[in-house]
């Protein structure tokens, strides 16, 4: 849908707007910037996590049934407690960071990313929309 451009009727009218869009336009393309990087970061932090949330999973799968059959006291049950409990800690730790720095957050950045990209298109949009009418009049 074309913007209401045949509203503006002098040239003045056509430079406040294309001097507001064009603010708002260095705004919107300086959060793009910003957004697409934390997008980057996101999805690199996601995809880490997710890959040692593995490699954990395996650990303490292989660990929990091998420890109860280990002689009591020795120092191999201990360091092997020590590393089940560890592992243990660490993806609780993983599994609560999962809303800031995993999938979900990777999905929200992506979105607010993509909403920005849609509003900077449109903010161009009109500025070639003003820009004509300025050259028409």
């Amino acid at each position: 849908m074309p913007y209401p451009v045949q509203l503006l009727t002098t040239v003045a009218d056509c430079d406040a707007v294309l001097a507001s869009a064009q603010s708002e336009l260095q705004d919107f393309q300086l959060r793009e910037s910003v957004l697409g990087r934390r997008d980057e970061k996101t999805s690199e932090s996601a995809a880490s996590a997710a890959a040692e949330l593995t490699s954990l999973n395996a650990t303490i799968a292989l660990l929990t049934p091998l420890i109860p059959t280990l002689p009591a006291g020795s120092k191999i049950r201990f360091s092997n407690e020590t590393s089940l409990r560890q592992a243990t800690h660490r993806r609780e730790d993983l599994v609560a960071a999962r809303p800031t720095s995993g999938p979900v957050a990777a999905l929200v950045q992506a979105l607010d990313l993509r909403q920005v990209q849609v509003q900077t298109a449109e903010i161009q949009r009109c500025i070639s929309e003003v820009t004509a009418r300025r050259a028409a009049l």
